[in-house]
């Protein structure tokens, strides 16, 4: 609108003198993701929204799964990859189909809780996997805590690893996942984290391996009962960019989007104690959490160790770049 400014009695003000207040309105910016209402991440989601609208002076406006949307799994990826997207948060199991070597974030008994409350790490992760995606389109921008994975069942009826042999568990993805549970003994059925609910209702696995969100938003009154083996397999969520639209923004936009990427990526710590608050509220609804025993823990490790031996045999450059950063972490 134009507002004129004059004195009482004064002709008019000329146009030279008029002061205008528009202003353009505002760039959407998809964003798309699969993660369940309720969950505990999702406020962060909102906090990157608000955090690009604030910092471009609103002109960026994040849309969140447009028109409620939602792209389960790998569909989310593909939508950035071919420019029906702008930004995805995807679990890292789809970025490590993508590029193998991005699945090092994976690898069981490796970067945890411990190892990433360093913002040192936290910027050496950013900076390795930012190279390790851009040559396929994209830009990685950051990244979420997802989860220490649990494993939930219908009964309480795991307490050692020869316990899961043979039993049908739900895993996000391919790669290390299924790996890791068929060095376990276990057979691995991939479903994106929307289908869990219907497909273990419908007997098609025995149990699940999820976040403490999955469990409580997703199978808690089919899988009450869960089972955490610490640092068998830290999940993250990747805030990836399409490259070409990354790089077409102005560059106070693109100083925005990347600055909100970074703030997610600070708050490691703080997501690791909003799952703390959720299994807690688990435990007070009636389902149960064992955190299995050191000596025991010891044994699931032994099964799997074939799993980062093989992942950085095949990425010795790699492997050699996380040493020399002091990531490589192998038992």
């Amino acid at each position: 609108m134009a507002l004129v400014v004059s004195a009482c009695g004064s002709p008019p003000a000329s146009p030279a003198e008029t002061i205008t207040d528009q202003q353009s309105p505002a760039t959407t910016v998809a964003l798309v993701h699969d993660i369940p209402s309720g969950h505990p991440r999702l406020p962060y989601f909102d906090d990157f929204a608000e955090s690009v609208n604030t910092s471009s002076q609103g002109r960026l406006a994040v849309e969140i799964n447009p028109n409620g949307e939602i792209l389960a799994g790998r569909a989310s990826l593909d939508a950035v990859r071919d420019g029906r997207a702008d930004l995805a948060l995807v679990n890292m199991t789809h970025v490590e189909a993508m590029e193998p070597a991005a699945g090092f974030m994976n690898l069981p008994f490796a970067l945890d809780d411990t190892a990433m409350a360093a913002q040192q790490n936290r910027t050496a992760v950013y900076e390795v996997q930012s190279g390790l995606v851009r040559p396929h389109g994209v830009e990685f921008l950051g990244y979420m805590r997802g989860a220490d994975q649990l494993l939930a069942f219908p009964a309480e009826d795991v307490e050692r690893v020869e316990d899961i042999e043979g039993k049908r568990i739900r895993v996000a993805g391919g790669g290390i996942y299924e790996r890791l549970m068929r060095d376990l003994g276990a057979v691995p059925v991939a479903i994106p984290i929307p289908e869990i609910k219907d497909r273990m209702q419908r007997g098609e696995v025995d149990g699940v391996f999820t976040s403490p969100g999955g469990w409580t938003t997703q199978v808690f009154e089919s899988a009450p009962h869960a089972v955490q083996v610490p640092g068998l397999m830290y999940i993250s969520y990747a805030l990836i960019a399409n490259k070409d639209w990354f790089d077409s923004l102005p560059d106070a936009d693109r100083d925005a989007v990347a600055a909100a990427g970074a703030e997610l990526t600070e708050q490691w710590v703080q997501m690791a104690e909003d799952d703390k608050a959720v299994v807690n509220q688990a435990v007070a609804d009636g389902g149960s959490y064992r955190v299995l025993p050191d000596d025991e823990v010891a044994r699931w490790k032994a099964r799997v160790s074939g799993v980062s031996d093989d992942f950085y045999s095949r990425h010795s450059s790699l492997a050699d770049e996380l040493q020399r950063r002091g990531l490589r972490v192998t038992g």
